[in-house]
């Protein structure tokens, strides 16, 4: 009796109870299925992401941009980030590495609200007057294409944030030399005082090396 009751079913058995549920109807399936971001849900993940990069990578780039446009050899401030670092945190603050801030986070969400906007845009001017209404896919030059020309639009918008962000990286307060121009209370004192020296014009410093490397990137980012 025993042996009955612990006996596994036999192989017709489990064909008929594997059987027994219900298979599940096509519609239930496909609502599984993952479904894709809307243009809302991908800028503003776009714009998180960018936000937690400010953060962890702002002190990386701030060291960056001071070895840039640093003097010449003679009149080098710093021999090398490490140098760069310690020099920074023990004369100006911990917090001096974090200078710009503002003007990256204007720049990341800037860029991820136009670019994807802009991209979005063109892909249906474009499906519109150029594909005349034909329901096929984009290819991967139409679609560099369209990144490409996206970029043009981000570079501009963006532009003016990168230009406050480097100034105030740059800016070294209470350790400049008396006179230095280029010395700002935050963001609001950098474009007020730029403004006031170099027109508006000069909140568009280095557009062309801005576009120079935006369009090969959003070719490349934006063609899948």
């Amino acid at each position: 009796m025993n042996d009955q009751i612990f006996a596994s079913p036999s192989i017709k058995e489990k064909k008929n109870l594997s059987c027994s549920y219900p298979e599940e109807e096509p519609a239930k399936m496909a609502k599984r299925k993952r479904q894709p971001l809307s243009m809302t849900q991908s800028a503003t993940s776009a714009m998180f992401g960018g936000v937690c990069n400010v953060i962890a990578g702002q002190p990386f780039d701030t060291i960056k941009v001071r070895l840039q446009t640093q003097g010449t050899r003679e009149k080098k401030l710093y021999a090398g980030p490490f140098d760069c670092f310690s020099k920074m945190v023990r004369k100006e603050g911990m917090f001096s590495l974090y200078k710009g801030t503002s003007g990256a986070f204007a720049s990341i969400m800037t860029e991820n609200v136009v670019l994807l906007t802009a991209n979005t845009g063109i892909k249906a001017m474009y499906r519109k007057y150029c594909m005349r209404g034909t329901d096929r896919a984009l290819n991967f030059s139409e679609h560099a294409l369209c990144g490409g020309l996206a970029g043009i639009f981000s570079a501009v918008a963006i532009t003016p944030a990168e230009v406050v962000k480097v100034r105030l990286q740059v800016s070294r307060g209470k350790c400049a030399a008396k006179g230095d121009v280029h010395q700002y209370k935050g963001p609001i004192d950098c474009v007020r005082k730029t403004v006031r020296a170099e027109g508006i014009p000069g909140l568009f410093r280095g557009l062309n090396s801005v576009l120079a490397r935006d369009l090969p990137f959003n070719c490349v980012f934006l063609s899948r």
